[in-house]
């Protein structure tokens, strides 16, 4: 098995357990891409019909208001679902843009492909579902981040965090903690003190 099935199989195994032939079909679904750092997976508009996992590399969500100002409302590293989910759960167009921000390894499914799977293999529908689970429950702790935390919260929970601070351009940073470039650098030199 090589590196790319390797990590597929570790992102599954943390959602669900199926049987080592089941495995194998799971994994024979799915097909490996490599992205360009800057390249564009699903634009606003279009209808997000892959499910995919992050094997490497990040990416990041926006959208972009009718004054033309873009807002990072997720940030997506290795071992961790590229989608949107609305788009792709009820295949309708997205309001979302979704971004490589380094060169990046995906392992990708169609919407329909997944959808046969769970008919194929009722075991697998428990990926699904924890998978779904666990989107809802970060979903709630991003309104939380946004409503519940002041700005320096924000930006000292993601100093916890060296994806955030190491792989991230500060312009996306600041929009994903909802303030300014100039507050966010307010905020570096205040915490830097």
């Amino acid at each position: 098995m090589d590196q790319a099935s390797i990590a597929l199989t570790s992102f599954i195994n943390k959602y669900c357990k199926v049987s080592g032939e089941e495995l194998q079909a799971v994994i024979q679904a799915f097909t490996f891409s490599a992205v360009n750092a800057q390249s564009v997976i699903l634009r606003s508009g279009q209808t997000c019909n892959l499910f995919s996992i992050n094997l490497q590399g990040a990416f990041r969500s926006y959208t972009v208001d009718k004054g033309g100002n873009e807002t990072t409302t997720w940030l997506i590293f290795e071992q961790m679902p590229v989608i949107e989910p609305t788009s792709f759960l009820l295949q309708r167009r997205s309001d979302y843009t979704i971004q490589a921000l380094e060169d990046s390894l995906l392992a990708s499914i169609t919407y329909d492909a997944l959808q046969q799977l769970y008919d194929k293999i009722p075991a697998f529908q428990v990926f699904g579902r924890k998978l779904m689970e666990q989107l809802l429950l970060l979903s709630m702790c991003r309104v939380d981040f946004l409503l519940l935390e002041t700005p320096q919260e924000r930006y000292e929970r993601l100093l916890k965090s060296t994806n955030f601070m190491q792989r991230v351009p500060l312009k996306y940073l600041a929009s994903y903690i909802d303030v300014t470039p100039s507050t966010l650098s307010r905020l570096r030199r205040k915490v830097k003190s």
